[in-house]
């Protein structure tokens, strides 16, 4: 072959070998920062799920709390309403006897 065209070719490849390294430090940068992007997404939407995650649990706290409360006072209405019957029942007894 030629020397010139040896050297052109040369010189060509050199230049496509520079061109493609550039390339390939562009690629590498833009894959960076999209890794980093879906890093601080990923971050991001941890950090939602985790408050919508407490504020379900709170209100499933507060509801238990309030049907607790609710059967608590029914269990005292309960109880009440017992102690009444008992003390009618104990009253027509001693009635009774009288």
């Amino acid at each position: 072959m030629d020397q010139e065209l040896v050297q052109y070719l040369h010189d060509r490849f050199e230049e496509v070998k520079r061109h493609t390294g550039v390339l390939v430090e562009g690629l590498r940068h833009e894959l960076q920062l999209v890794a980093e992007g879906l890093t601080m997404h990923i971050q991001v939407q941890h950090v939602q799920e985790r408050e919508y995650h407490e504020g379900q649990h709170q209100e499933t706290r507060a509801l238990i709390r309030s049907f607790y409360d609710e059967l608590r006072q029914r269990d005292d209405q309960l109880h009440q309403q017992q102690n009444h019957l008992q003390q009618r029942v104990e009253n027509l007894e001693r009635n009774k006897q009288t």
